[in-house]
C-alpha cells in the first residue's frame, strides 16, 4: 500500500447537525450541537476492546451523574458523515424487577432505561444511524454502563411511542443501558454461543491492498493499523461483520459484503448498512484521535473486481 500523507490534525466537529432530545420522553427540546472535545475520558481504542454486549441486568440503579453526563454528551454529538438529521432519547421503561423487558422478544432482563434513536429516511440513514449511536454506546462503555446493540430482536412500537415517530423515521436500533447481572443468563449464554459473539475475522479476510486479491498484513498497515483493528473489533449483527477495506494512496475504501437472505431478517432497518456506519464510527474516531488526515467521500474507488455480493459505501480520502 502506498505510504499517506504525513500526520495532520483535523477537527472532528467540522459540520454541525440538530439533534431532539427527550427527558422525559413526552418532553421535546430541540438543541444545537456544539463543539467539545475530547469525546471520552479513555482511548477509544481501549473502548472499542473493552466494549461487551450484555442482555441480563442487575437492580442496581444508574446514577443520577452518570444520566446527566451521558444527555451531555447525547447534546454534543458530532455530525454524522452524511448529515442525516438523527433524534436521540434515553427511554425510562418503567421496568422494575429482574424480568424480561416487553417489546424486546425475551431477550433483554431487568433493564429500566433504554436508549433509543429515530433516523430521517434518507439515502445514507443506516450508516449515519449507525456512526452516532456506536458514538453513544462508546461514550456508555466510557462511564462503565453495559449495552447491547438491538435491531432485529425488538418490538419497535413501544420505542416508537417514546419518541413520538414520524412518517418519514425510522427506528433502526435500541439498546438497553444499566449494569450487567454477575451472571450472564442462559438466554444471554446461548445468544453469544450462537453467533461466536467473541471471535472476530482475521485481518487477511477483511482488510486488502490495492485489490481483493492482495490482503493487507497489519504490520504493513504502519500508522492506521490501530484504526483499522478498531474497525476489526466493531459490534455487528448476529457478528456477521460485513465491512472490507481496501487500501491504495488515496484512501481506504470501505465495502459491505451482503450475507445472503440477510435482508430477510427485518424489514424496519438494513441492518448491515447500520454495521457498516459502526466501522466508519470507529476507524474515524481512532484516525482523529491518532491525529491521522482523511474524511469520507464517495469516491472513485478504482478497484475493479468486487468479491462476490459486495457493494461500494464510502472512501477515507487523504
Amino acid at each position: 500500500m502506498a505510504k499517506p500523507p504525513a500526520k495532520k490534525t483535523f477537527n472532528l466537529f467540522a459540520g454541525q447537525m440538530r439533534l431532539t432530545l427527550f427527558l422525559p420522553a413526552t418532553d421535546e427540546m430541540e438543541l444545537p450541537l456544539t463543539e467539545k472535545s475530547p469525546l471520552f475520558d479513555a482511548p477509544v481504542a481501549g473502548l472499542v476492546k473493552a466494549r461487551r454486549s450484555f442482555r441480563s441486568y442487575s437492580q442496581e440503579p444508574v446514577e443520577q451523574e452518570k444520566l446527566d453526563a451521558l444527555i451531555g454528551f447525547m447534546q454534543n454529538l458530532p455530525a454524522a458523515p452524511f448529515g442525516t438529521p438523527v433524534r436521540f432519547a434515553l427511554c425510562d421503561m418503567g421496568h422494575k424487577g429482574p424480568g424480561r423487558i416487553p417489546g424486546t422478544y425475551g431477550m433483554i432482563k431487568g433493564a429500566r432505561w433504554f436508549l433509543a434513536g429515530a433516523a430521517q429516511n434518507s439515502p445514507m440513514d443506516m450508516e449515519d444511524f449507525g456512526w452516532l449511536f456506536e458514538c453513544i454506546i462508546l461514550r456508555c462503555t466510557d462511564l462503565m454502563m453495559d449495552t447491547c446493540w438491538m435491531g432485529a430482536t425488538i418490538n419497535r412500537g413501544p420505542f416508537a411511542q417514546k419518541l413520538n415517530l414520524r412518517p418519514d423515521e425510522t427506528i433502526p436500533a435500541v439498546s438497553p443501558l444499566g449494569y450487567r447481572t454477575t451472571r450472564r443468563s442462559l438466554t444471554d449464554a446461548v445468544a453469544r454461543m450462537s453467533v461466536r459473539a467473541a471471535s472476530r475475522k482475521p485481518w487477511h479476510e477483511l482488510f486488502f491492498d490495492e485489490t481483493f486479491d492482495a490482503p493487507l498484513k497489519e504490520q504493513g498497515a504502519g500508522q492506521w493499523a490501530i484504526a483499522l483493528e478498531s474497525v476489526r473489533l466493531g459490534p455487528s449483527a448476529t457478528n456477521r461483520q460485513p465491512w472490507r477495506v481496501v487500501g491504495n494512496s488515496n484512501g481506504f475504501h470501505f465495502f459491505c459484503q451482503r450475507f445472503p437472505g440477510y435482508d430477510k431478517i427485518t424489514k424496519s432497518a438494513d441492518m448491515q448498512r447500520i454495521d457498516m456506519g459502526i466501522a466508519m464510527c470507529h476507524f474515524e474516531l481512532v484516525a482523529r484521535e491518532e491525529g491521522l488526515p482523511g474524511a469520507w467521500k464517495k469516491a472513485s474507488h478504482g478497484v475493479e473486481k468486487l468479491l462476490p455480493r459486495t457493494e461500494y459505501t464510502v472512501s477515507w480520502i487523504f
